[in-house]
């Protein structure tokens, strides 16, 4: 099977299934429109793929870390609505800070372009903490946090 062929078909499954998983039901006529927008938008990847523009080769071993990612989640859920109740109940300030933790940020391959970006979606998808940006020249990560946890590097966020 052509190589292209088998990238838009990974895409066109992945995406199906993302449909089903968003609109949560089997009607036909939600089906047939996820197929094709499945469709459409496999193809777009495909062609931005296809142009190598975007450098992207992450590892399936980084899917191990993942896994502390769903307690993350509500971790920072119990701090944020912690932190409203305190200002709703008790007037109290809520102060968030911005805080530039050590990260290694690697060179300019696939590889490090595609853990640098897994990083920032990992870190921003936690309620509490908001990646800002990275310095790949002094390997820091910047972040915002509505109510600082001090972790001592950006992978102890997730």
């Amino acid at each position: 099977m052509n190589q292209r062929l088998l990238h838009w078909f990974a895409w066109w499954v992945a995406l199906v299934l993302l449909w089903q998983l968003f609109v949560n039901t089997f009607a036909t006529p939600e089906v047939l429109a996820g197929l094709v927008a499945a469709a459409i938008a496999a193809t777009a990847a495909e062609i931005v793929r296809g142009q190598g523009l975007v450098h992207f080769r992450p590892e399936l071993r980084w899917l191990l870390r993942a896994r502390k990612l769903p307690l993350a989640v509500v971790v920072d859920c119990r701090i944020v609505m912690g932190a409203v109740w305190r200002r709703l109940a008790r007037r109290e300030p809520v102060r968030g800070t911005f805080t530039a933790f050590p990260f290694s940020c690697g060179g300019d391959d696939a590889e490090a372009a595609a853990r640098r970006a897994l990083y920032v979606m990992a870190i921003s998808l936690t309620p509490n903490t908001f990646v800002i940006g990275i310095d790949r020249e002094n390997d820091v990560m910047l972040v915002h946090q509505l109510v600082s946890t001090n972790p001592a590097t950006a992978s102890d966020l997730v």
